[in-house]
């Protein structure tokens, strides 16, 4: 499952304007209700609760607030730029810039902890955390997206190719 067929640009918003954690996380749950169909209030109460839980900042710049929802019908991702960037309580005390929202079924639990860890995976490339925070529009962080994931992806392939057991024949 790739996490960019569940990213569209009607989720992506390169302009983000609250200035604390609760502000952009009713922002990120603007983005994901026409999509989701999931009442923004439901979205942002889940999303707030995560954060209880432990801060979604991973460092660097990056959060990856998260929550799985009752009744939704797919997994749901957006993403959303601050340009200065939001105290969101990372462990390394950066603000956060890059906020990769992924909200899924509660029947997921597997494939949204999948995508989680790919997310956590792209976002470790230095480059393009600095390449999504400069891009200009919606149409070019997905696409620089798809292009990481496809590299990722690709990558995969390449290395369990490399070590496939040899036949011995």
């Amino acid at each position: 499952m790739r996490f960019t067929d569940f990213l569209s640009e009607d989720c992506i918003r390169p302009d983000l304007r609250a200035g604390e954690r609760m502000g952009v996380l009713h922002e990120l749950a603007g983005l994901l209700t026409a999509r989701t169909r999931v009442p923004r209030e439901q979205l942002e109460t889940q999303l707030m609760a995560r954060e209880r839980i432990c801060s979604t900042a991973v460092g660097e710049g990056v959060a990856i607030p998260h929550c799985r929802v009752e009744r939704m019908r797919q997994v749901t991702a957006c993403v959303a730029v601050h340009p200065e960037g939001v105290d969101f309580g990372a462990r390394d005390g950066k603000r956060v810039r890059l906020f990769v929202t992924l909200v899924s079924p509660t029947h997921t639990a597997g494939a949204h902890l999948g995508m989680l860890a790919r997310i956590a995976a792209l976002m470790r490339d230095a480059r393009l955390r600095q390449r999504l925070m400069e891009a200009p529009d919606a149409a070019t962080l997905r696409a620089l997206f798809v292009q990481a994931e496809d590299a990722y992806l690709a990558s995969l392939v390449r290395h369990e190719a490399h070590h496939q057991p040899s036949t011995g024949l």
